[in-house]
Parts: C-alpha cells; structure tokens; sequence
C-alpha cells in the first residue's frame, strides 16, 4: 500500500533521514541484500553481475497481465511503457533520445523493423511509429486487445489478438489485409505469442493448444499440429494456451503448450518428436538445446535433435520465474521477487545471483539492524515478468516496477 501522508509528516517531524539509493553506504546495501538471500537456494558464485545502468520508464506492469520487452536496434533500446510512454534509449548509457506519449495504456509492444515501431495499445488501436523521432506514422483498429509484441515481414505487420484471431495489415497505409480466426474455449490463459513469420508462413499457437500455420499472403491454413488435448474434470484442468512464442531453426518450428507438449515440427507440419512440457513461456535455443521454463518453476533443458531429457534444475521451484533466455556460455531468469539468476548451459549449475530490486528511499529507525531499516517499497510489484533480452552491450531487464536494467554477465 501508498504510505499515507500522515505517516510522511511524522516521520519528518521525527527527523527520520531519508537518503537515495545512490548514496546509501555498501554496507547498508549489503546487509540488506544478505537478509533478503534467506531461503534461496546455494549457487557456486562462478560469475561477476554489474548493474551498467538503470533508467525508471513509467510505472511499469505492476501485476497487471503484460510481458512488454525491449527491442534493440543498432545502438537504440526502444521501449514501451504501460502508461502509454514509448521511449528510445541509448544502448550504452540508457541516455534518453526521445519519447512519445500514446495517451492510452499500452498492452503490447514493441515491434521494430525497418525504421518502424509497431505498439499496440489498450483501446484496441496498433500504432505504427517511426523509429528515428517516435512520430506516427498511422494506426489501425484491432479486433481486440493484444498482448504480444507483432510479427512482421517487408510488407506486413501480423499481429494476434486475445480474442483468438490473426491480422494482417499493411505496412504502408495499416489497412488490413486478412483477418484469420478461431474458436476460443470458454476459459484461457490470459496471453498469446508473437507471431513467427517466414517466408510463406505464419505461424502462431492458440487457446485451443493448437499449433497453426497459415498462408502469409492469404491468410488461410495450411496445416496445424496439437500440442495439447483439453483434458480434465475442470476447466482450469483443460487449460491448453500455447502462449509462447514458436522459434525456429534450420527448418524446425519449436513450439510448447501450457498443460501439454514441446514439440519440434517440419515446415509442411510433421511433427518430428515431442516431449513432456507444460508452459506459459517459450522455449529458448542455444548450443544445440532447446531450454524451457515450465509451469512448476523447473528449467528444463532438452536436445534439439531428438528432444531427449538433458537436465532440469529444480532448485528455484516456487518462485515465480520467467522465460529462460541465453546469454553467452549462460542461461538467466529472473523471478518474482525481483533476482536474476544465472545457469550453466552444460548442466543447469547455478552459477550466479542478483537482486535487481530498487534500492528505494530507506528509513533508518533507531536502535534497529540495517535490515530492517532497509525495506522494499509497500505496494509496488518488484518481481520481473519480462522476457530478459540479450545484446552485445549486455543483457536488458525490464521489472514489473517499471525499470529497465543493462547488466553485464562475467565470469569471476
């Protein structure tokens, strides 16, 4: 909850200090990181986590439903915020080039491509904006709201929309150019992936625990594969979203299901082989494995070729945690309480630690530890829902309090 301004009056009246992050003393910080460590499992401390930079955008997701991310383009971090704030930013200082404000919350985004930015925002309208000065260049009414950033090709922009159907429209002008649809369950998983658009396909999954491609100039089906069956007494049982992203590689789609499979499957939909996996995230590839966050807090890593069980590391069960992402020789997720945490790609060893929560305006109460004078801000979800995004600077974080983070990864 807000601290009241009552309780603000007195503490001043009180002379209680108040000091700012950035000149609370080492020690303060690390007694009151060390009391928050309690409970988390033990790593071997095999790597050197510094923050380069972090800038606050907005008020970011709090616990309101979103996965915004950043995208990279060249130097640039282009970055959306849900109170209708788009930003540019420098890549090497997070210094600021411009930003806009939609005046509208925004629920997906961004899409960059081609000196465009795609941003989809709450009322239903996807915004197409130029990427060197953030002006508008049209936008176009959705059939509904959309929570995934857009896929896109030199033509089209593909966006999916919660209500279970795929448009595509026009780069140019934002007119639409096909709208495909499907029937929605009665209950979902609040979510969708970004479409995965290759060259004659258009492949996304849907609620129906569905895998399908359509045909990218006529937006009809040309196969689909299911990765989930609706099965259970319950409807929260028959939960089958596929809410992640499909990836894919060397003319393999990888795909997973909540309450179903991972599975690799063929450009003409053959499904190659399939494994157990129930997820809400998507699978990330890295040195011939594909790794995946499931549903019980597990990270999963798997073989690309024959989706064979490599390891599962199941020290961070319960706490919340989300897309595993590939940096480097690493795997980092980040969790609920707001810490980063870093893997081995070998074995899933945990290699590496960081608390990524704002060291906020502290209160230093007589005769107490540091501790407990350090304490997190009342009311504000600290955790880390965004998928972690890797670039040649470092690897970018966005928390659901609305920062965003550049840290650099190196061994120790």
């Amino acid at each position: 909850m807000r601290l009241s301004p009552v309780f603000v009056l007195l503490s001043a009246l009180l002379t209680v200090q108040l000091s700012g992050c950035a000149s609370q003393p080492d020690n303060q910080a690390e007694a009151a990181d060390a009391a928050d460590e309690t409970g988390l499992p033990d790593y071997n401390n095999e790597t050197d986590i510094v923050i380069e930079w972090r800038k606050q955008l907005g008020v970011g997701a709090g616990t309101a439903y979103t996965r915004l991310r950043p995208v990279v383009s060249g130097d640039t971090v282009f970055m959306a915020d849900t109170s209708g704030e788009v930003y540019a930013l420098d890549l090497a200082d997070g210094s600021e080039q411009w930003n806009v404000d939609l005046e509208q919350p925004v629920t997906a985004g961004v899409a960059q491509d081609n000196g465009q930015l795609f941003v989809a925002t709450r009322d239903g309208f996807l915004h197409c904006l130029n990427s060197a000065d953030g002006s508008e260049i049209w936008r176009s009414r959705m059939t509904s709201e959309s929570v995934a950033p857009a896929g896109t090709d030199a033509k089209r922009v593909f966006v999916h929309t919660v209500d279970g159907r795929v448009t595509a429209f026009e780069r140019t002008d934002g007119k639409q150019a096909w709208s495909y649809e499907t029937a929605m369950p009665v209950l979902t998983v609040r979510g969708t992936g970004t479409p995965l658009v290759l060259d004659q396909l258009v492949i996304t999954g849907f609620a129906t625990g569905k895998l399908v491609a359509l045909d990218k100039t006529l937006g009809i089906p040309r196969w689909d594969v299911r990765l989930a069956s609706p099965d259970g007494r319950s409807e929260l049982e028959r939960l089958v979203d596929v809410d992640g992203a499909p990836i894919w590689d060397n003319g393999v789609i990888y795909a997973a299901s909540y309450h179903g499979k991972l599975a690799a499957v063929s450009l003409n939909g053959e499904t190659r082989w399939e494994e157990e996996g129930s997820t809400y995230t998507s699978p990330e590839l890295a040195l011939g494995n594909l790794y995946l966050t499931l549903d019980s807090d597990h990270v999963q890593s798997y073989d690309m070729a024959s989706g064979a069980k490599v390891w599962t590391q199941k020290a961070l069960h319960g706490r919340h945690l989300g897309q595993t992402s590939a940096y480097g020789s690493w795997l980092a997720v980040a969790d609920g309480e707001g810490y980063l945490h870093i893997m081995n790609q070998v074995d899933g060893e945990l290699v590496g630690r960081k608390l990524l929560r704002p060291k906020p305006l502290h209160v230093n109460y007589p005769n107490q530890t540091e501790g407990t004078n350090w304490r997190a801000l009342r009311g504000r979800d600290m955790g880390i829902r965004s998928p972690l995004v890797a670039t040649d600077k470092g690897l970018l974080v966005y928390t659901n309090a609305g920062e965003l983070l550049l840290l650099s990864v190196q061994s120790d």
